[in-house]
């Protein structure tokens, strides 16, 4: 199944919508069972498995008499903002930078921002590679740095990785957006399109189905 990037921006904003309406358990899981069939057909099967049984259990778990009333109110607004958070996580595993910049350019969006969108989504995984390269590094150098350093051990975490990360992501960062602007992202004038993207009736569909949701849950 091959979605519009737009389309999927669009469900981003339908499912953060949906979380200031403070819709009833039913009608949310009626939106988490949605979006574990759009995982489904993506061919995420794992989060398509994942997202139900997460939310069935963290409604379940919320009505536990023996939890503290703090755990138990977190659990509820976990089941609250999980259709957001699926939605957002669909748009970032479905969709590459270039075919999101491609549907942002068609809405006429200023170009700046499309250039620092498109940093964005180059740098985010830069971020994991550079930790993992370091901490290699520090590996062979005979230093073993653990996540619990980072309260254990604040200095010697700063220094021994926290600096090295933030300098490599740096780089990181000037090396990409110069990648960015030689690929022309940043011209004023109308840039070569290597993606073609349209509209289906798979797109205008479901569409129109978040809008009946609306509809329904309104009435």
């Amino acid at each position: 199944m091959k979605l519009d990037a737009r389309t999927k921006i669009i469900l981003v904003i339908f499912a953060s919508f949906t979380y200031g309406m403070r819709l009833a358990i039913l009608e949310n899981a009626v939106l988490v069972l949605g979006f574990g069939l759009l995982f489904w057909f993506s061919r995420k099967k794992k989060m398509a498995v994942i997202s139900p049984l997460a939310y069935a259990g963290f409604w379940l778990l919320s009505y536990l008499p023996f939890l503290p009333a703090w755990l138990a109110h977190f659990l509820v607004v976990l089941t609250y903002i999980w259709p957001p958070l699926l939605a957002g996580h669909f748009l970032l595993m479905t969709t590459t930078g270039y075919e999101l910049i491609h549907g942002l350019r068609k809405w006429y969006l200023p170009e700046v921002f499309l250039l620092t969108l498109g940093v964005m989504f180059r740098f985010l995984p830069a971020i994991k590679q550079d930790a993992r390269l370091i901490q290699a590094s520090l590996q062979v150098r005979g230093i073993f740095l653990r996540r619990r350093d980072m309260i254990f051990r604040p200095l010697q975490y700063m220094e021994y990785f926290l600096v090295p990360l933030m300098m490599s992501l740096l780089r990181t960062a000037q090396e990409l957006t110069v990648a960015s602007l030689t690929k022309g992202l940043a011209l004023s004038g109308k840039s070569p399109e290597y993606i073609k993207s349209s509209w289906t009736i798979l797109d205008w569909s479901l569409c129109l189905c978040c809008l009946s949701f609306l509809l329904l849950v309104q009435l």
